[in-house]
């Protein structure tokens, strides 16, 4: 308040007192108050005496500093939700976390209407604990892009861990449907589905997904798990057994599968499974403590946090013609997780598109002696090269990986498909197809095949793969065209 206000409102105050023995209550001395003779003193209701006005005007004093003091508070700079998370940390791991919150505010300051910042922002954020701010990011992500895949499986998540069942369901159907050739959104769904009592709901997604993942070992395991509660148990074996089968190390495949056994009566083969999960479970759980005592291997999972967080950040500035900041955050990222190889696989796309061919082929050259082992690595530098029209090298490269993998349909659907294009090896191409539709029977492995047999002259096999592929996919417009065409009744 005010002196003015003060005077002008002419509140009661507690009179001053002469005897210099008490202060008053505000701690001004009373006596200081009785300077003025009581024939000086003016008639009482028309002013109030001196004494009084200092009183007044000290308190405005102390009202205003006191305001003036938490507007300052109020306007402090306040440390970033990244900073905050910084300061508790070691101080190897402090010094990432604020090169990281740096490369975020940096990001959202230049691109603020872009929904790929924000979501760079919430994977960071959500990364380091800051689970509030990263759910804001989120549903930024949607306001600027009511379809952003990312955010919804994101928003997802939080409502799962909040324990809104219903949305944590909407967001992940969104997303799914929005992006139907992820394995990972409908298989989010159906966990959620469960958890909710939704059983029929969930082996009806899983089912429907596994078509296009039939190797989807986690997917599949969830459909498994769905079918025991259901007490579907010939059918949930039939699917676990399979989990066990592609993936040994798959710890919760065992469980349910020793329950479906118990019911239909295998009692020997029920305890031999029950046997092998606590066997996995004490295995997983040592593993999992020897991570957590090593140091070494917490600072390298943030390092390569922050990698992938400048491999967005560069493909944001690449988006808008960037090039150099673009470059600079690449070079940043695999100079902190030289393992983390998509920093150096976007730097050597790069690197061709600002002209530089042949810097381009030493990245990849050098990327591919780190890593001669590595299949997604393999796989990216083949599919470049096949792009620069190397097809010897593509060629020789997509052969490692059938050799890394030859249990995997990927290999053989690349080196396939790299033939049918090229109108090479019509013959072999249509071997490869058929080996990567035997070991992955979808849609876009007969849809290859149909091609590659086409080339090779052989209908009869084109046809049965447009059955086929028409078949896993009704909805699919090319699919059910080229069938009519090989005169396939739907």
């Amino acid at each position: 308040m005010s002196s003015f206000q003060a005077d002008s409102q002419q509140p009661s105050m507690p009179k001053p007192v002469s005897d210099g023995g008490d202060a008053s209550p505000i701690g001004i001395d009373a006596s200081k108050t009785a300077m003025v003779s009581e024939d000086s003193r003016a008639p009482a209701g028309l002013a109030k005496p001196n004494g009084y006005r200092r009183v007044v005007a000290l308190f405005g004093a102390v009202v205003l500093l006191v305001a003036a003091g938490f507007a300052v508070w109020l306007n402090r700079p306040r440390p970033k939700p990244l900073e905050e998370v910084a300061a508790k940390a070691e101080p190897e791991i402090a010094s990432l976390i604020l090169e990281t919150s740096r490369l975020v505010e940096d990001t959202l300051a230049l691109f603020s209407n872009d929904a790929y910042a924000w979501d760079l922002a919430g994977r960071m954020y959500s990364r380091f604990g800051k689970t509030e701010q990263a759910q804001r990011c989120w549903e930024k992500c949607l306001e600027l892009d009511g379809n952003f895949v990312a955010a919804h499986q994101a928003l997802g998540v939080a409502a799962l861990e909040s324990g809104d069942l219903k949305a944590a369901a909407e967001h992940y159907e969104k997303a799914w449907r929005q992006s139907p050739e992820s394995s990972v959104y409908p298989t989010q769904l159906a966990e959620v589905l469960i958890q909710d009592g939704q059983l029929a709901r969930a082996r009806d997604v899983l089912t429907e997904a596994l078509r296009r993942h039939p190797r989807a070992v986690a997917m599949r395991a969830l459909l498994g798990q769905a079918l025991v509660q259901l007490r579907e148990d010939v059918e949930a074996v039939e699917h676990l057994s399979l989990v066990i089968r592609m993936n040994p190390e798959y710890t919760n495949g065992y469980y349910p599968l020793a329950t479906a056994l118990d019911r239909l009566g295998q009692r020997e083969e029920a305890a031999e499974m029950r046997r092998l999960f606590q066997e996995r479970k004490r295995q997983d759980e040592l593993r999992h403590r020897e991570q957590l005592k090593d140091a070494d291997v917490q600072a390298e999972a943030v390092r390569v946090s922050v990698a992938q967080a400048y491999v967005s950040a560069a493909k944001i500035h690449i988006s808008v013609g960037d090039t150099p900041t673009a470059e600079r955050y690449l070079t940043r990222a695999a100079a902190l997780a030289p393992r983390f190889t998509d920093a150096s696989l976007l730097m050597a796309w790069l690197k061709d598109r600002m002209g530089d061919r042949s810097g381009a082929r030493e990245q990849l050259d050098r990327l591919l002696n780190a890593e001669s082992s590595h299949l997604e690595t393999i796989m990216q530098a083949a599919k470049l090269f096949a792009e620069w029209e190397e097809f010897d090298k593509a060629e020789s490269l997509y052969r490692k990986a059938i050799e890394l993998t030859p249990h995997e349909a990927g290999g053989y659907l690349a080196l396939a498909g790299l033939y049918v294009a090229t109108g090479k090896r019509p013959f072999e191409a249509q071997v490869l197809a058929l080996k990567a539709a035997a070991r992955e029977p979808t849609a876009a492995c007969f849809g290859l095949l149909i091609s590659a047999a086409q080339r090779n002259g052989d209908l009869i096999t084109a046809a049965a793969a447009a059955r086929e592929a028409v078949r896993l996919e009704p909805e699919n417009p090319d699919y059910r065209q080229i069938a009519k065409a090989l005169g396939v009744q739907p």
